[in-house]
């Protein structure tokens, strides 16, 4: 027994056969795209937390790197003021932290740029950028022209004071 719908489409000339298809195709499409963003995005996210370590262990070990002349001669600074960094000692730390961890970012990074390095009185800044190579770059190129050649740059930051400060009641 017809019902009047199914009559009306059979009368009609207009089936449904196939819907369900191009419905799987969808679908299909819309997983696929997702799987491919969220392995690029990972790979971004990772290669960033893994430059944010490798910047961090740097400032810490430039933080480190105290001015003794200027301890000893007394131009340190104030009582419970931070010690001074001596300027070549961090930038010297910096890149011995950086040459520690440069291999496993190579892994990850198809360029690094050279590690700024920071200093103010008595913390350090240390600033290094590369470009990520993801998985399916050439995805993102077709979608982004500009980046043409499929990477990600990525940007970090980290500071760390020194962790010795003059006697306060000097």
């Amino acid at each position: 027994m017809l019902t009047a719908r199914a009559l009306r489409d059979e009368c009609s000339g207009r089936r449904e056969d196939g819907s369900l298809t191009l419905l799987v195709i969808g679908y299909t499409v819309i997983a696929a795209v997702l799987v491919v963003a969220a392995v690029d995005v990972s790979k971004v996210f990772l290669a960033r937390r893994a430059l944010s370590s490798a910047a961090d262990a740097a400032a810490l070990a430039a933080a480190q790197s105290l001015d003794r002349e200027a301890i000893y001669s007394g131009a340190a600074g104030g009582c419970g003021d931070l010690l001074p960094v001596d300027l070549s000692g961090a930038r010297q730390a910096v890149e011995t932290a950086f040459a520690d961890d440069l291999a496993g970012l190579r892994q990850t990074f198809a360029n690094l740029s050279a590690p700024v390095t920071e200093i103010t009185r008595g913390s350090v800044t240390v600033r290094v950028g590369g470009d990520v190579a993801v998985p399916f770059g050439k995805v993102l190129a077709l979608l982004d022209p500009a980046r043409g050649d499929g990477r990600v740059h990525v940007d970090v930051s980290a500071s760390a004071e020194s962790p010795v400060r003059a006697p306060d009641g000097c």
